[in-house]
């Protein structure tokens, strides 16, 4: 099982899904943000995830913002034993659920970001990490 940020067109949200274990049939914890895609017509949107391993907190942000449906408790949390993966994710034995649309751009940090380093991230902001 692997974490996934995906967008739910039934109840226009963006989600991210996350497993409590690295493990197949793993309880997922699912936080999400209400907010309708541009259809490609738009700026598009930004989306970040944070997990705080001191507080056990997982965060969606949609354009630096977030709110209490889009933040969860993810105690013990775990580390991942493969590489990131950008626009497809792990179905079964092999890859699936493919991205339909287009990644500008991604950052990774190492330790979580605090809520006002996020609203600047793909604006040419780089966030203090002291």
């Amino acid at each position: 099982m692997t974490p996934e940020v995906r967008y739910e067109p039934s109840t226009h949200t963006w989600q991210l899904v996350m497993p409590e274990k690295d493990e197949a049939g793993a309880h997922e914890r699912v936080v999400s943000q209400i907010e309708g895609a541009d259809g490609g017509e738009g700026l598009g949107h930004r989306l970040a995830v944070t997990y705080d391993d001191g507080t056990d907190t997982i965060t969606l942000y949609l354009d630096g913002q977030t709110n209490a449906e889009a933040t969860a408790s993810l105690p013990n949390g775990w580390h991942s034993t493969g590489a990131l993966q950008i626009g497809r994710g792990r179905v079964g034995d092999g890859w699936g659920e493919y991205l339909h649309g287009d990644v500008d751009e991604v950052q990774a940090f190492s330790g979580a970001l605090r809520d006002t380093d996020v609203p600047g991230l793909g604006w040419g902001t780089d966030p203090c990490l002291c």
